[in-house]
């Protein structure tokens, strides 16, 4: 039998089908006949006949067998062996083509380890440019991972489903007792489905921050394995089982992590407000670098469109006609802390173009 073959759940007579009342109806005789069936019930011929012809596939009815058109009811229990057994074996069989698949797949694994012909390997790297062999690698480390897994995802919200399927898994390590933290930008904060998501996994146990700053993105797993983008490739991913690279990626997630903000997921005006500030911040400070609309766009996780907005907004209350005016009047003014105070160390505030901005 095909496992196509299967019936679906829905077929199983549920309460309130006329299925559901032509079992009742015959576990109170000792057969059933299908004109009968239907006049003691008063339902029409056409769905009785159908309805014994489902419970027969489900072996819920047999023929009773002296060829006058009756059925005999059979018992639920009864009637799931003879019906799914034959399944039953087959999976089984398939289980166990995987298992031997799978033992000899591993069995090559002191080869690949051994192996000096790539020294991409040879260095605890290796590149996978394949988006589905990227989401098997990840579901793998994530079902093996025992104490940690770090994140960090720049470039702003991500889309719905992308973020449903995240929290599914998310929950999975969680609910393991496994730390989760994970660090965004804080244009993050502005959508709505990504303050859900965030709302959902903190609620079981994740710690969720944002930085103004760029960062790298990457997923870490016991501080052991690491996952980074490829710079040509925005689909793969390059896996890092080097104890040094690996070290490194953690410690720049560490730095960052330690001079973000906590993620509230409510939505607080005063907190948004400052946020936005800081974003207006960091936006001058890279005009005054001299960073275009793209770049300054995608170290902050923001639209390129929402990006120029901003900028334009940005120059023309403190009065700039051109970038370059806008990088000497930010200069001259001292707009940005781009020093830190001698007096405190503190870095100074900017001066006073941001307040109340939403």
């Amino acid at each position: 039998m095909a496992t196509n073959d299967i019936p679906d759940a829905s077929s199983v007579p549920q309460a309130d089908t006329v299925t559901h009342r032509v079992y009742s109806y015959a576990v109170q005789r000792v057969c059933i006949e299908v004109s009968a069936c239907a006049e003691d019930l008063s339902l029409p011929f056409g769905q009785v006949e159908s309805a014994v012809g489902e419970l027969a596939k489900l072996r819920l009815l047999r023929p009773a067998g002296d060829g006058r058109g009756q059925f005999v009811v059979v018992d639920p229990a009864s009637a799931s062996l003879q019906l799914l057994s034959p399944y039953d074996e087959e999976l089984r069989a398939r289980q166990h083509a995987v298992e031997q698949v799978r033992q000899q797949l591993h069995s090559l694994l002191p080869l690949y380890r051994s192996s000096t012909s790539d020294g991409s390997r040879t260095s605890g790297i290796e590149r996978i440019d394949d988006l589905d062999a990227v989401r098997g690698v990840l579901g793998r480390l994530a079902d093996e991972c025992q104490s940690e897994v770090i994140t960090s995802q720049p470039g702003g919200a991500r889309s719905p489903e992308v973020l449903e399927e995240t929290a599914r898994r998310d929950s999975v390590i969680l609910n393991r007792g496994v730390r989760m933290r994970t660090l965004y930008q804080h244009t993050a904060r502005f959508d709505q489905p990504t303050r859900d998501y965030v709302t959902r996994i903190t609620g079981n146990g994740a710690e969720v921050r944002t930085t103004g700053s760029g960062f790298a993105r990457a997923i870490v797993y016991d501080r052991t394995t690491a996952v980074i983008t490829l710079p040509d490739n925005p689909h793969g991913a390059a896996l890092i089982r080097n104890p040094d690279v690996t070290q490194f990626v953690v410690q720049s997630f560490e730095y960052a992590w330690a001079t973000s903000e906590p993620f509230n997921p409510e939505f607080d005006r005063s907190e948004i407000r400052s946020i936005s500030d800081s974003l207006n911040e960091a936006v001058l400070r890279m005009l005054v670098s001299g960073h275009d609309d793209k770049s300054i766009a995608r170290q902050l996780g923001i639209s390129p469109r929402t990006c120029q907005r901003r900028v334009s907004d940005l120059m023309q209350r403190i009065g700039a006609r051109t970038r370059l005016q806008a990088g000497y009047l930010i200069r001259h003014n001292d707009l940005v802390p781009l020093v830190e105070s001698e007096e405190d160390g503190i870095p100074g505030r900017p001066a006073g173009i941001f307040g109340g901005t939403p």
